[in-house]
């Protein structure tokens, strides 16, 4: 069926994953220093990842794109580009689901888009970051837009705190010119803590 085709998509868009990078920082090792984690789960990224879409879908462009037809829309959905394991393919079905509810697209065949996704496993940085790449991907599985983002670490330190933030990104691009005609970017306090000194 349609919704188990689509499941076995996310699931294996989910397995593709990358490693980011981070930079290194001394700590302060007393008990006042320790680590404050945030409650940053599945569903909160979900909740704001589904926040983000319907933002999406009332965009003036995007309302104009859609508002005479139902354009083909390629569905990439989040990429992971830090070391934690998150369940995308929750993440990335429920994305699937508010879309079809919307029923403002139709999509690509999902084993077109499964199998074309595969060739991208070792390059997402690129297919994230460079249009002209996301226009191939999109060109490829006879798609009009394609819909990607990621979720990385964003690290900022002050003289004696550091903090961690999951940076959650959404963008929508036009594959007849490789334009971005949407994107939306969020942050999600992961977790803070005193530093001594950072490098």
């Amino acid at each position: 069926t349609m919704t188990k085709k689509i499941a076995m998509s996310c699931a294996i868009l989910a397995s593709l994953m990358f490693q980011g990078c981070t930079n290194t920082v001394k700590y302060d090792d007393t008990p006042a220093s320790k680590t404050v984690q945030k409650e940053v789960d599945a569903d909160t990224i979900s909740n704001n990842a589904t926040a983000m879409l319907d933002a999406m879908l009332l965009d003036p462009e995007v309302q104009k794109a859609t508002k005479s037809s139902r354009p083909k829309l390629a569905v990439f959905g989040l990429i992971n580009f830090t070391y934690d394991k998150l369940d995308l393919a929750a993440i990335n079905g429920q994305l699937m689901n508010e879309l079809n509810k919307a029923n403002r697209f139709r999509f690509s065949d999902q084993e077109d888009m499964s199998a074309e996704s595969e060739k991208w496993k070792d390059s997402l940085y690129q297919l994230f970051e460079d249009p002209a790449s996301g226009q191939s991907l999109a060109t490829a599985v006879a798609a009009d837009y394609l819909l990607v983002g990621e979720i990385s670490n964003v690290i900022r330190t002050q003289p004696k705190q550091k903090k961690v933030f999951y940076r959650l990104s959404l963008k929508l691009l036009d594959q007849s010119n490789g334009e971005t005609i949407w994107r939306e970017q969020r942050e999600l306090l992961k977790s803070e803590k005193n530093i001594v000194y950072g490098i």
